[in-house]
């Protein structure tokens, strides 16, 4: 576990700019990043004279919640929007915010600088913005209107701020090193193993009881809570690109231009076999006078082969009697390409000098290109016609529904002129659909200031290298006070969890106290608990056998001196485990492990990032900060 941290910390700084450019693409979808340096918007703070605009915080605070939400997802039936707390959730994003103009400015007074070139250069080869593998100016284009960037001049700024910032963060975390004693004990705490015993002791519920007026106090106190969540039903208008395939007519005459152009490269290829004599100094007579030695001997009836084996200078071919296999014309030194592409099949060329020396070539066999008729490769071609015309097509038509939704009320104009379908879903949370709505781009859009509050159509959206969309929201549902009735059992539930979570806690804490003290045996705790202790022998810190919780705990335990320590630890049910540690062991191999590059990478990198960690909390100790 902690060697896979050392590999994910010891990556370039080169690496990490890209990879955060390439995260910016994504992660800021629908941001208009660049607004603080010029927003007159209401202030959500100002930080040494540079303002954060409410509507960049407020999306910013949309986005993070809505990564949340997908991470929350993933729990399944246990996900709750209210697991959410939006008051802490907001303090981080603007804390976040702050944090990224101080350091902006902090790399301005160090005077730090990106190149013209370098962001030209980031440009080209970020896959994002690449068709086959090309820069493709148009799907740049795209893309940034998506993040709801103006110009491309915003971007280059956005991308120029995002370097500068890895160049500050790099002078720190890229000068950083890891002394000989620190690597030894890094080994010394990775390799370690632990030998313990554990039981369990449920957060057992039956018997807590829960009253009316508890419940009612908690909704009382707690009513922020206990909201509807925010919804609202969508109208969306999508183009793919598969859909302009059947209305590609494909022209005759380009067709057959392709064809000729396809089978036009198929090319002869000849085998060719050899006899190399090397040419020594400039004594190239000598050479010859051999060469044409040999050549008499296979005009008088030998074999090539043999005579190959026998006399050939060149060891690559000389045990496969010469032979070269198949070649396109061009393959070789000019001369002997010419006097090869010359010969007739089982024809030897009289002497031919290259740079290599002086050749005895034959043409052991030759291979006409099969040209395919136009019929059989129609299908083909007519797909690669068909690919162009809809790639232009689908662009056009694309920038078309950009300009319709900017001028439209609604989506109905546009999708009457692109003869199109108004689809409608919901209603919807912030954290999504299914199908379409699944799309996190789709939900950014939606509760964006422009199309949520000034409900207007979306900006363009590019939801994959072939699909575009246009948003609007048709109706949109406030939160509302959920009535006490409709929560009181699920408040019920979790003031009892609350409860048996505590309970146990308690339990656990007394036991574990009273077997530290001998006052309480661990068979008689087994025993009441009606379980057997589950012992754990040398167990190390990347076990996969045993839950990681309890693992982490069990490595903060500090070494027993006499005799087991015991600790309990919640478990992520509300559950406690009763630890017993009886024993740490290191390994002697480990203090030779300690020479290994990566532990000194990893060091190097905490120690870094700890440094960078402190430049920044000085820069924003004397940054001049308010808050709205």
């Amino acid at each position: 576990m902690m060697l896979q941290n050392m590999r994910d910390k010891s990556q370039s700084w080169i690496a990490k700019v890209i990879v955060g450019v390439i995260v910016l693409v994504f992660a800021l979808t629908g941001w208009e990043s660049i607004s603080r340096f010029t927003s007159n918007d209401d202030k959500a703070a100002e930080v040494n004279g540079t303002v954060i605009s409410t509507a960049e915080f407020e999306q910013a605070v949309s986005l993070q919640r809505r990564q949340l939400a997908q991470q929350l997802q993933q729990l399944g039936d246990q996900f709750d929007p209210d697991m959410i707390d939006e008051q802490l959730l907001r303090d981080s994003v603007l804390q976040g915010l702050i944090q990224r103009a101080v350091l902006l400015e902090g790399a301005q007074d160090a005077d730090l600088r990106i190149s013209d070139q370098m962001v030209d250069q980031m440009l080209l080869n970020t896959p994002d913005f690449q068709t086959n593998g090309q820069f493709d100016a148009n799907r740049f284009d795209i893309v940034i209107r998506n993040m709801g960037l103006s110009s491309r001049m915003a971007f280059r700024d956005l991308m120029r701020q995002e370097l500068m910032l890895a160049q500050l963060r790099n002078a720190y975390q890229a000068t950083s090193f890891a002394t000989p004693a620190e690597r030894q004990r890094l080994a010394l705490l990775e390799n370690q193993s632990r030998d313990f015993a554990v039981i369990e002791l449920d957060a057992d519920a039956s018997g807590i009881e829960i009253g009316d007026a508890d419940v009612e106090q908690y909704y009382s106190d707690n009513q922020a809570d206990f909201l509807s969540p925010e919804q609202v039903v969508l109208e969306t208008l999508t183009l793919s690109r598969s859909d302009f395939f059947d209305d590609a007519k494909v022209d005759e005459a380009a067709l057959e231009s392709l064809y000729l152009r396809e089978t036009g490269n198929l090319t002869e290829q000849r085998r060719a076999a050899h006899i190399l004599f090397e040419v020594e100094g400039d004594d190239e007579a000598a050479a010859l006078e051999q060469a044409e030695a040999v050549k008499a001997r296979l005009d008088a009836g030998e074999d090539f082969a043999a005579l190959a084996r026998e006399v050939s200078d060149d060891p690559g071919t000389v045990n496969n009697g010469g032979d070269m296999g198949y070649v396109e014309h061009g393959s070789f030194d000019p001369a002997f390409d010419d006097a090869l592409f010359a010969l007739q099949e089982n024809e030897v060329s009289e002497p031919v000098r290259s740079g290599f020396g002086i050749h005895l070539i034959k043409l052991t066999d030759l291979q006409s290109p099969e040209v395919p008729s136009l019929e059989s490769m129609r299908p083909t071609l007519e797909q690669e016609l068909k690919a162009e015309l809809v790639e232009r097509r689908f662009v056009e038509v694309s920038q078309e529904l950009a300009n319709l939704a900017y001028e439209s009320e609604d989506l109905a104009e546009p999708a009457r002129v692109l003869n199109a379908q108004v689809e409608t879903h919901g209603p919807l949370e912030r954290s999504g659909g299914e199908g379409l709505t699944a799309n996190p781009k789709i939900i950014a859009a939606a509760f964006s200031e422009e199309v949520l509050l000034d409900r207007r159509n979306s900006q363009l959206i590019e939801l994959d290298a072939d699909t575009v969309a246009v948003v609007r929201v048709k109706e949109h549902l406030l939160p509302e006070q959920r009535p006490l009735e409709e929560v009181r059992a699920e408040i019920a539930d979790l003031l009892q969890f609350r409860q048996s979570t505590e309970r146990a806690a308690e339990q656990a804490e007394s036991w574990v106290k009273q077997l530290q003290q001998g006052e309480l045996e661990s068979e008689a705790l087994a025993e009441e608990l009606g379980q057997e202790w589950l012992i754990h022998e040398a167990a190390s810190r990347s076990d996969r056998d045993i839950a990681q919780a309890l693992l982490r705990n069990v490595f903060t335990m500090p070494k027993p001196e006499e005799g087991p320590l015991y600790g309990h630890f919640r478990q992520p049910d509300g559950s406690q485990w009763i630890v017993a540690l009886r024993g740490v062991s290191t390994p002697e191999e480990a203090l030779e492990q300690a020479e290994s590059p990566m532990y000194g990478e990893y060091i190097a990198g905490q120690t870094g990032e700890q440094d960078f960690a402190s430049v920044q909390q000085h820069l924003q100790s004397e940054a001049d900060i308010e808050r709205f």
